[in-house]
């Protein structure tokens, strides 16, 4: 088949991939990799850089293309995409016009359904569910025309990923699953070492295991690890020549309010004795929000839904997500966090925003609900036995025992049954597990992350390689 590949990657064992893929008889046609990937590429594919990508550049074999403006018809036929992309922007554009980020998307869309139609790709592959906004825009429109797609997602959990053809779908070979597993007792003596393990880690009292991501997001955002961050950028910013336009940057910003300062002066403190719903907000901008959240990347709107199906008697909880705080602009505004966006918050009816520092699994706990556009969160309170209500698509929106929730009507429904009881079972938490485990996949993008990886980054990069030319060939098939 000829492929399509959205791989970009700084580590050499992609070349597992590309071989991989070669030697199941699939020829790379293009491909978006990194600068320093560039050396691997396939002699007979078009190479294009992540980055380059991101900024509207077009690959240099394609330079001098003859690529015409988009039509008035595309750009009518693609409405969703755009309003997507003008979310997605945020990370890459933040500080553009709203007329800025659209003739950048018009520019997009306009190359990428040329590249479709030269390329002429089988299949398209992407190593995770598309956020670039280049990726968005060329899956939708991979979609548009039927091309057949594969792409995987990270879910942190005892180190497996999901892979779908439709990523807004999920995964049918895993609502397969848990139909079938739903029909008998799972035990967890049958799920595999590792799940068992990761199940024994989050079952026991008291339970505070953290994400594996959020230690070295915590190492650049406080203490000494702040401190070794910040002489990082300015010894770059030195290398580059800016380094007095930092530190005059750095000294506008003295005195004036931020983020930090906006958010504590509408806390208060969490009182327990108040039945809440605990929201926490999703680190943005992130593919958690924006494209796996739909219209509920706004999380205001979230929490407005949320505060019209309260019922009587009962707060929200909202808390700021730490790496908010700790990566990319820190504490200064951007156009996630502008100026007055707690106090929007807090000026909701029957919301409270309490201390960052206020413990999440003490707010899970405690809480009466849980609701997440996507977030971890909603995770570890199925762990917990709590149901929780999912406004987005995150990978485990197919677990029977949570509540997909699009309106006030269908969360007042939800909390109504919370309210009189409902709770997820381990029965069912252990059965939903033993269907993930069946059909994920024993890899993981990040494996840097891993203190103690139980197999090599070569190994690891086998079994994606290995998965997408299964998928493939059942795609062909």
């Amino acid at each position: 088949m000829r492929i399509m590949l959205m791989w970009p990657s700084d580590e050499p064992e992609v070349k597992i991939l590309l071989d991989t893929l070669k030697k199941k008889g699939h020829e790379v046609a293009y491909w978006i990799g990194t600068r320093g990937d560039k050396k691997l590429c396939p002699q007979e594919a078009i190479f294009h850089d992540h980055f380059d990508a991101w900024d509207a550049k077009p690959a240099p074999a394609l330079r001098q293309a003859p690529i015409l403006p988009v039509s008035a018809e595309l750009v009518s036929s693609m409405y969703e995409t755009e309003s997507s992309v003008l979310t997605l922007m945020n990370k890459r554009y933040d500080s553009s016009y709203v007329d800025e980020r659209k003739h950048i998307y018009y520019t997009m869309l306009g190359y990428w359904n040329y590249v479709l139609d030269e390329v002429a790709p089988e299949a398209i592959v992407f190593n995770t569910i598309p956020h670039s906004i280049y990726s968005n825009i060329i899956y939708d429109l991979g979609q548009k025309r039927g091309i057949p797609m594969l792409c995987l997602e990270e879910t942190w959990v005892a180190r497996r990923m999901l892979s779908y053809s439709d990523y807004r779908k999920g995964s049918d070979e895993l609502r397969a699953e848990i139909e079938r597993v739903s029909k008998r007792v799972v035990t967890e003596s049958e799920l595999g070492e590792e799940l068992r393990e990761y199940w024994k880690e989050h079952m026991q009292p008291q339970s505070r295991v953290a994400p594996v991501y959020m230690a070295p997001q915590r190492e650049i955002g406080e203490g000494w690890g702040l401190v070794k961050h910040r002489v990082q950028i300015a010894l770059k910013a030195l290398r580059e020549g800016n380094l007095l336009s930092l530190v005059f940057g750095y000294m506008r910003r003295l005195g004036k309010k931020n983020l930090r300062e906006d958010y504590e002066s509408v806390i208060k403190r969490a009182d327990w004795n108040v039945p809440f719903v605990y929201f926490p907000l999703h680190f943005q901008p992130e593919r958690t929000t924006s494209p796996q959240g739909g219209v509920y990347h706004d999380q205001h709107l979230v929490v407005e839904t949320l505060s019209s199906a309260l019922p009587d008697g009962w707060e929200i909880y909202v808390k700021e997500h730490p790496s908010q705080w700790w990566l990319r602009g820190k504490t200064r505004y951007s156009s996630v966090r502008y100026p007055g966006y707690y106090e929007r918050l807090a000026k909701i009816p029957r919301v409270r925003l309490v201390p960052i520092s206020t413990d999440t699994f003490e707010l899970t706990e405690r809480a009466r609900a849980v609701a997440v556009i996507t977030g971890t969160s909603g995770w570890e309170a199925l762990l917990r036995g709590k149901r929780p209500l999912v406004f987005g698509i995150p990978w485990y929106r197919d677990c029977p025992d949570i509540f997909r929730v699009d309106s006030v009507e269908t969360c007042a429904m939800a909390l109504e049954k919370i309210k009189n009881g409902a709770r997820a079972p381990k029965e069912n938490l252990l059965a939903f597990l033993k269907a993930f485990e069946t059909v994920s996949i024993r890899a993981y993008l990040e494996n840097q992350l891993e203190e103690k990886p139980r197999y090599t980054a070569q190994e690891n990069m086998q079994i994606m390689a290995s998965h997408t030319c299964e998928k493939l060939r059942a795609l062909k098939s």
